[in-house]
């Protein structure tokens, strides 16, 4: 690409090396930017080093879902529960949840959907030429993602709440009786009459590692990793960028907000607004059975995850608002552990590692990616929430398309970080 059809050269700031941050990184220095990434942790280290290591382009739905205001009380009672909040973050979580609360009426909900969609059609022509300017093809595999069922009624349920709207953005699938199930994975034992197979989603060996792939093949290419934490953000008199963080002070033309749940801190200091929480879940690794899965499987009625991984079997389920600092809760996590074993042929849950993480979720379920009117050189790209390792690179090429000049192929109206 020449220097005519990508603009000038600039140097950029991207706050974070999660895998929003180093794909963003990765997609500017292919463009010809100077980049510099900042992050007191190491790359891949946070939220992207814990989560099911699914490129999920089937999902689509919501967190907001008609019938949600009926389940707070259960999330406040049940601290344990699959979905939860706690009591003393209720204030501070209130703008937050009132406006998931209008997000659960059925035409945003379509909406919300929608607009997902149009990033989750490109997500793996996003990341497929990082995974091959990388060589990282051996951590990723076209394995798509199950969802079984032990009960008619909880298929049921599923099926009315979530099979006209993957229609409506559509999404791929297949339906699957017993037999089916069996012979797509023999490993579970046969207790699923039925499933649902997301046929085009993508499996990640160890999502975090991935991501440290690209960080270090960012750093091989010129690229340079800060470790430190950003104090402050400020735009100068003359247009540029300046950046404090822990051990020095920065000029750039451009910076990159993908600091996940800590990118709201960060809005902050500089009078921006962002509906951004921090949707935790939790994970536990377990050693790998003789006779293993082939892909991640959802099981229905128990509300977790199960992931073949490099390192073992991973074990992910919970949604908990409790915000960033508050000490982790396991109580979930352990209670999916203690269910796994009945259902895979030879899985023996001995807990080998526990894991918290912080998913930066909005309130419609929308990620928060592009910029804002009248600070120019300013970027948004998180709230990825369930989707964030999914949509790391297609926020990384769509973030270089602004900053290198270049129309990114998507109205980028919906995802405004300035929406509230």
């Amino acid at each position: 690409m020449s220097e005519a059809e990508m603009g000038p050269t600039k140097t950029v700031a991207v706050i974070g090396a999660g895998i929003a941050g180093v794909s963003t990184a990765l997609y500017l220095q292919l463009d010809g930017h100077r980049v510099s990434i900042f992050d007191p942790k190491r790359p891949g280290s946070m939220t992207s080093f814990g989560n099911a290591g699914l490129i999920a382009t089937y999902a689509t739905l919501p967190t907001a879902t008609p019938g949600i205001l009926m389940k707070v009380p259960k999330m406040l009672m049940d601290p344990a529960g699959p979905l939860s909040l706690r009591w003393s973050y209720l204030p501070q979580l209130s703008p937050w949840l009132f406006s998931l609360l209008r997000n659960s009426a059925p035409k945003r909900i379509r909406r919300n959907a929608y607009v997902k969609s149009l990033l989750l059609n490109r997500a793996w022509d996003d990341f497929r030429p990082l995974i091959e300017a990388t060589k990282a093809e051996d951590l990723v595999y076209a394995g798509g993602m199950l969802r079984v069922f032990r009960t008619e009624q909880a298929f049921e349920v599923m099926k009315a709440r979530e099979l006209e709207l993957m229609d409506y953005t559509k999404r791929s699938y297949e339906l699957l009786n017993a037999d089916e199930i069996r012979q797509m994975e023999p490993a579970l034992e046969p207790v699923f009459p039925h499933a649902i197979y997301s046929t085009d989603s993508r499996n990640i060996r160890n999502p975090g590692r991935l991501t440290e792939v690209f960080a270090d093949h960012f750093i091989a290419k010129g690229g340079s990793i800060i470790p430190e934490a950003v104090a402050d953000i400020e735009q100068t008199s003359g247009g540029n960028w300046r950046i404090r963080s822990n051990g020095s002070n920065s000029s750039f033309d451009a910076v990159v907000v993908a600091a996940g749940s800590w990118s709201r801190r960060l809005a902050k200091k500089l009078r921006i607004r962002l509906l951004l929480e921090s949707e935790r879940g939790y994970h536990v690794m377990v050693p790998a059975p003789v006779r293993g899965l082939n892909r991640s499987v959802h099981f229905g009625e128990e509300g977790f995850m199960l992931s073949p991984m490099e390192t073992g079997y991973r074990i992910s389920t919970g949604v908990e608002l409790a915000g960033i600092d508050a000490p982790p809760d396991y109580r979930r996590i352990r209670r999916a552990v203690g269910a796994a074993e009945g259902l895979v042929k030879g899985l023996k849950v001995k807990e080998e590692s526990i894991w918290m993480g912080r998913r930066p979720s909005t309130p419609d379920t929308v990620p928060i990616l592009g910029k804002l009117s009248g600070m120019d050189g300013l970027y948004f790209a998180t709230g990825g929430a369930h989707i964030g390792m999914s949509l790391g690179p297609t926020f990384g090429k769509i973030i270089a398309d602004l900053v290198s000049g270049r129309d990114p192929g998507i109205d980028l109206d919906p995802y405004r970080p300035d929406r509230w």
